[in-house]
């Protein structure tokens, strides 16, 4: 053990000693979670950044002892004059894979309160080894933080601290991670199957300087075609910049910068079926594909900086401020979407962050943290022409986005006190986020065109009608537009008009408390409340109660058993907000015309209906109300193996969903052809020819997850870490398909998918370092529609119905069975379809070398590294096709990026 200790300016602890520092193992990678105990029962735990404080110790020489899973507890003196701080680092070695850690008999193991299912710290030879892309990092934590249950693209990353969600730093930026830990305590607002948590400390800046040089180069020669590419597509990508800190004032403050530049000249696919330059569907009656690829480059900067102050001797501040800006091609554009239906857009994102430490007494810390942060979105359409879509075949015409502009500023203000009490460790914590929006959206103000497909004249081979009706797919139904045949009427057309600034404001304040008693040295029970209220909607009474228990039955605490319940609520965001802002009647009025003339929708038609939709929010709402019931176990066994396995019930009986509160009243039906117009001219509740969505508390979403696991990371050459877990829920939370029947509706949510992992190191001859991570995601759901909107409600969620046999024009074989398009409110259940599996591999293959020099604090060094993303190029589908009469059903149609290869080089000064 190597430890080092430095006395600075007074304290208010005037008979004692304040002791600070950090704990790190062999290879100078931070241990959270590390009990440290002194002579005299002072106790604190390490954080995820391994740093630890006492606030006063009674006497002004004491040793301090240090315990920690998997490692040789190690022991330390620590002295200085009455009233200073003393502040010292130690180094905890590898417990041998051969030797038990002995306890004695009056003396228990430290319990880790804070572990939950899946539960992950990285430390900094962890980090060193994920991709240093920013968003290939996102993405591999974004699917390390899914094994709580939640959908990895819902992810929060907390930078510092901070709870208002950030765009992710540079990765020399970071110090240490910590995904998931266990949110029952009332500071976290959800839980893990809302989308789990990363929470990432960065560096501060230290005693001297220091500087570090990068590059990476994924040459477009080293990397594999996008899957649904006619021609080779091999991505390219460069990634380079800087990283420098160092003191401002010796023992006083320091700095940390870094900056870094990547360009991707990535493609993407259309991958479309389209009518012939003739204007026919083809040899099969579904049109003929449609590949494009399209350049689709990426410009990214990011730049951090961060400076520390000792402002006294009790006071320590930090102001930091990060940039990340994105310039991104042609976007949308893929799958079905053609060329004229993307855009270029530029996506900015600035913080600027102050926060404060300081010890108001010998057991008492005062914390607050202010930030502000600018957001910025702009797009530039391809096209301005009007937007075109015909279900499950091509989307083309103008984004329906056109010029976005959402200008964003988010005010956070958040204040904790934390208390040492005896056996009590207690916070209070307030925490407030202002969100000021001033958005520029002219959403569809360029039209839509929607091609549905639906009953229609039949048609000889001249193309004229021979007096009967028959069911057209949407390509055939644009054909007959194209050449003014009859039934080439759009299945709708949609316009918005008005005043496409929209400006509003949304306000989050939480209050919380927690106690943590250490009940008996392995008994320890957390009790806290929540409340929180909102903004934008308005809604006050939002009280979450949260309990947990830890306990070891033996004394080396080889087994903890872990008990939690909760309830928490998730704030709405304001993408409801913004929608009933914009479209309220008033600042923006919004119109669709059924079965519209396809050259001049607006003009009256025989058979053509105008209806206007606006939205609002009901005279009541309140946040998202979630309960958790979770009980795990996990166990040290020899050789410092680590199973765990956890079950965690869910159930929120307040989801969000929207209704059309003022839809017609229109029955359902199988087996015949739909007539939208009379459905259109049915009976409303309210007035005729008027949408009223309104978002709703009225769903109801519940499940479980379970997660088993076993980590092996006391091995001197390798490192493992296996897990798995299933999710299981049902929830009625989309917008239904009728508004008056829930048949059908409780299905698998969009976001489920369950998984496994496997992530090993390898310390390799030579010197070389060989890491590898792969995650499987399967389960995840898709929605089975008909391209139509039978039932008049105003969405183009209607479903199939089964048939029994083919016996009409509207029946096909599809992988599911025989499904029929002639349904109203059809018999299919939401979300019957499957998604592909998902395998991301991850690898990198590194070698450091030393460039001389014996000083420790000013080692130099270069490592040079290989890096693969795909690494089994295996195409991960992240679209299908999912209307029931189009050929491309069940047929995926985009994929994320082909296997991508990069050579980087490090230098450190």
């Amino acid at each position: 053990m190597l430890f080092t200790a430095s006395v600075i300016a007074q304290t208010s602890c005037p008979n004692g000693i304040r002791i600070e520092g950090a704990v790190t193992d062999p290879s100078g990678a931070v241990i959270p979670g590390a009990r440290i105990q002194t002579d005299d029962g002072h106790e604190v735990v390490t954080g995820s950044d391994g740093a630890f404080q006492l606030p006063c110790v009674s006497k002004a020489s004491t040793e301090v002892r240090v315990q920690a899973a998997g490692f040789t507890a190690v022991r330390a003196m620590a002295a200085g004059s009455p009233g200073s701080v003393v502040r010292i680092s130690l180094q905890m070695p590898v417990t041998a894979v051969q030797t038990d850690v002995q306890v004695s008999a009056d003396e228990a193991v430290p319990l880790d309160i804070s572990q939950g299912a899946g539960t992950t710290s990285l430390t900094s030879e962890d980090i060193r080894q994920l991709p240093d892309d920013p968003d290939d990092l996102l993405q591999q934590l974004q699917l390390l933080a899914s094994t709580g249950g939640g959908a990895a693209s819902s992810a929060n990353v907390v930078v510092d601290g901070f709870q208002n969600g950030s765009a992710m730093p540079p990765k020399s930026s970071i110090a240490s991670i910590r995904v998931n830990p266990d949110p029952i305590s009332p500071e976290y607002e959800r839980p893990d199957v809302q989308g789990g948590r990363i929470e990432i400390t960065t560096k501060p800046g230290v005693a001297s300087y220091h500087g570090a040089l990068f590059l990476t180069d994924s040459d477009g020669s080293f990397n594999a075609t996008n899957p649904f590419s006619v021609t080779a597509t091999p991505a390219g990508k460069r990634r380079y910049g800087f990283e420098l800190s160092g003191p401002i004032v010796s023992k006083k403050s320091g700095f940390s910068l870094a900056l870094e530049k990547r360009d991707i000249d990535e493609f993407n696919v259309v991958n479309a079926l389209q009518l012939t330059p003739d204007n026919t569907l083809g040899p099969d009656g579904n049109g003929i594909p449609l590949r494009q690829t399209v350049s689709a480059p990426q410009r990214l900067w990011i730049a951090s900086g961060r400076a520390d102050f000792q402002l006294g001797p009790k006071d320590m501040a930090t102001v930091s401020y990060a940039a990340n800006v994105n310039s991104r091609g042609n976007q949308g554009v893929g799958g079905f979407t053609t060329l004229d239906g993307g855009y270029s857009s530029r996506v900015a994102e600035y913080d600027l962050r102050f926060s404060n430490n300081y010890t108001i007494s010998a057991n008492t810390l005062h914390e607050t943290r202010i930030g502000y942060t600018w957001k910025r979105t702009e797009q530039d359409p391809n096209a301005t022409s009007p937007s075109l879509q015909v279900a499950g075949y091509f989307d083309s015409g103008g984004a329906v986005a056109q010029n976005l502009n959402t200008r964003e500023r988010d005010l956070e203000i958040d204040d904790d006190v934390m208390i040492v009490r005896g056996k009590h460790e207690i916070k209070i914590g307030a925490q407030s986020l202002g969100v000021f929006v001033h958005n520029y959206n002219p959403n569809t103000f360029n039209g839509a065109y929607v091609f549905g497909g639906g009953t229609a004249p039949a048609l000889d081979a001249n193309d004229a009608a021979n007096g009967g009706l028959t069911t057209i797919n949407p390509l055939e139904q644009y054909r007959r537009a194209v050449l003014g045949l009859p039934g080439g009427n759009p299945t709708t057309y949609q316009l918005t008009t008005g005043d496409p600034v929209v400006p509003y404001t949304q306000w989050r304040l939480a209050l919380f408390a927690e106690d943590t008693i250490k009940l008996r040295p392995r008994l320890t029970v957390t009790a806290g409340l929540r409340y929180s209220f909102q903004t934008a909607p308005s809604t006050f009474l939002n009280f979450g109660p949260r309990l947990g228990l830890a306990w070891s039955p033996d004394k080396k605490s080889s087994w903890t058993v872990h008990v939690r319940a909760g309830v928490f609520n998730v704030h709405v965001d304001n993408t409801p907000a913004d929608q009933v802002y914009r479209l309220n009647g008033t600042k923006q009025q919004q119109a669709t015309v059924y079965s519209p003339d396809y050259a001049h929708p607006f003009l009256p038609t025989a058979g053509s209906v105008q209806v206007s939709s606006r939205w609002q929010f009901p005279n009541t709402f309140e946040q998202i109300p979630v309960g958790e019931l979770a009980a795990g176990i996990d166990r040290d066994l020899a050789h410092h193996w680590k199973p765990s396995v956890w079950f965690t019930w869910y159930e929120a009986w307040g989801d969000p969903r929207t209704v059309n509160i003022n839809a017609p009243l229109v029955p359902a039906s199988t087996g015949n052809p739909p007539d939208p117009i009379a459905a259109l001219n049915a009976p409303r509740p309210g007035s005729p020819n008027l949408n009223i969505f309104e978002y709703q508390n009225s769903a109801h979403n519940r499940g479980s997850v379970l997660w088993a696991g076993i980590e092996q990371k006391s091995y001197k050459r390798w490192t493992l870490n296996i897990g798995a877990w299933n999710v299981n829920f049902r929830t009625d939370g989309a917008t239904p398909q009728s508004t008056y029947s829930s048949r059908g509706e409780a299905a698998r949510p969009d976001w489920q998918s369950s998984g496994a992992l496997i992530e090993n190191d390898l310390k390799l001859p030579y010197k070389l370092t060989l890491s590898t991570q792969t995650y499987w995601h399967y389960g995840r759901p898709y929605n089975l529609t008909t391209g139509t909107d039978a039932n008049g409600d105003g969405t183009f969620n209607d479903r199939p119905s089964f048939a029994s046999t083919a016996t009409d024009s509207g029946t096909y074989a599809t992988p599911f069975g025989l499904l029929t398009v002639n349904a109203v409110n059809g018999n299919v259940p939401r979300n019957f379809g499957t998604m592909p599996v998902i395998v991301h591999m991850y690898s990198n293959l590194s070698r450091e070398f030393a460039l001389g020099g014996k000083d420790k604090e000013h080692l130099r060094t270069l490592t040079l590294n290989a890096r693969a993303v795909n690494l089994l190029n295996h195409t991960n589908v992240t679209a299908v096709g999912t209307v029931v009469s189009s050929s491309s059903l069940g047929q995926a149609l985009s994929a994320e990026a082909a296997r991508r290869v990069e050579l980087g080089m490090r230098i450190v000064f």
